[in-house]
């Protein structure tokens, strides 16, 4: 199942391709519209990714993915163009990783985006047409978008993954000492973005990295053979279109590594993708860059991001020992119809329990393990396909206007 997965490519896809223009975005301030020294949020987990709600001018709100990858604020959805009210828009075009040609967009400047106590002057807003880049559909939950750079650059932001809350902080006031379970580790910013030093073991052998630390990626890492000659998948692997690009599908393989370090923190059998080369030509560049490192490892830690003096600082939450899973059926799954629980397989992969127990593209799920499908959320269904090696999965489905009932064991693929 890629719907947890299909985010990397996405933002690989798009993200990363906004570093594509000429012109890069203009300077942007956040601030506290209030006396205190920090405000507090909380954010709705999806797929590993925090979400935050933003109003636009004053407009409806906007469910914006929290994302230190991104190098601007990007709008890939909106629902209705009339109630959101944007400023200084011109057309432009985009381009992003894939194989098609660019789409026209839209730069919109001067742009008011606030959240609470704290409001954003000067936006520069980056638009996608509707549609292009789904991550409603991908992620099973409303996005209109993501933000990055700007909101980062004006605050110290503490994520606290357990309880699903942001601490954003006054950089000039702020003043909390260093915990002996926390670990700093370094970062570099490269046009607005947080580059981290890690090391991987692959076949055996220690690599060294360069990674961007990216909080809009729910995958673990993905890594660029291309940039390393021992940067390669292990035997075991699966050969995915990993997701969709601003400019068609990204394929790639998906495996895992032996070891993953960041600091003083290892972690093993690490779900790791490694995207064809050429899909993404656009995201490596001169600065070294072996891939990046996501919120699947981030989610393990609370996290503070402290661009002004180029840190984060890492301390073990309860999600720290949580094995990587990956889905353990050989089926995707998607929405029937966008917004409602209705859910259908989009594809079944060869040689993998869903095809060996005769399921198929467009059987419309009814219901896993005794649950309808109708009560669960596209996440929900993830976490039951990928969640024991050896659990019995029930599942009853319509095809044809007739219902089958398949049973099959979760077996891990990769």
């Amino acid at each position: 199942m890629r719907t947890l997965h299909t985010i990397i490519s996405t933002l690989l896809g798009v993200l990363l391709a906004a570093g594509v223009f000429a012109e890069k975005p203009e300077s942007t301030m956040f601030y506290l519209n209030s006396k205190n020294d920090y405000y507090k949020a909380n954010f709705t987990l999806v797929s590993h990714l925090m979400v935050l709600t933003f109003s636009v001018n004053g407009s409806d709100s906007l469910n914006l993915i929290f994302d230190t990858g991104a190098g601007r604020t990007i709008i890939t959805e909106i629902s209705n163009p009339y109630v959101v009210s944007l400023n200084e828009a011109r057309k432009v075009k985009l381009r992003g990783l894939g194989t098609n040609e660019s789409v026209d967009g839209l730069i919109s400047k001067n742009n008011k985006l606030s959240m609470g106590k704290i409001e954003g002057k000067a936006q520069e807003l980056l638009v996608v047409p509707n549609k292009v880049i789904d991550l409603t559909a991908q992620v099973g939950h409303p996005i209109n978008g993501v933000i990055g750079r700007t909101i980062f650059e004006q605050f110290i932001v503490e994520i606290n993954y357990t309880e699903h809350t942001i601490n954003f902080y006054d950089p000039d006031k702020f003043n909390r000492k260093i915990r002996k379970d926390e670990d700093i580790i370094p970062i570099e910013l490269i046009e607005g973005k947080p580059y981290i030093t890690a090391t991987t073991t692959i076949n055996g052998v220690d690599i060294p990295v360069k990674l961007l630390f990216d909080t809009g990626m729910s995958f673990a890492l993905w890594l660029d053979p291309s940039t390393n000659p021992n940067i390669k998948p292990g035997s075991a692997r699966r050969q995915e279109i990993i997701g969709q690009g601003l400019n068609g599908n990204l394929s790639g393989e998906v495996s895992r590594v032996e070891k993953f370090k960041i600091g003083r923190y290892e972690f093993s059998n690490v779900i790791t993708a490694f995207p064809d080369s050429i899909a993404i030509r656009d995201a490596i560049t001169d600065n070294g860059r072996n891939g990046s490192v996501g919120a699947e490892i981030f989610r393990r830690f609370n996290v503070l991001i402290d661009y002004r003096n180029q840190q984060i600082i890492l301390r073990k939450n309860s999600n720290f020992g949580d094995p990587f899973r990956y889905d353990m059926s050989g089926i995707e799954v998607g929405a029937i119809v966008e917004g409602l629980p209705y859910y259908k397989i989009i594809s079944v992969g060869a040689n993998t329990p869903a095809s060996e127990c005769g399921l198929q593209v467009n059987d419309e799920i009814k219901s896993i393990n005794g649950i309808p499908a109708n009560t669960m959320k596209i996440s929900d269904i993830t976490n039951i396909l990928k969640s024991k090696e050896g659990k019995t999965i029930y599942m009853r489905v319509i095809r044809n206007s007739r219902e089958v009932k398949v049973k099959f064991k979760l077996q891990e693929l990769i």
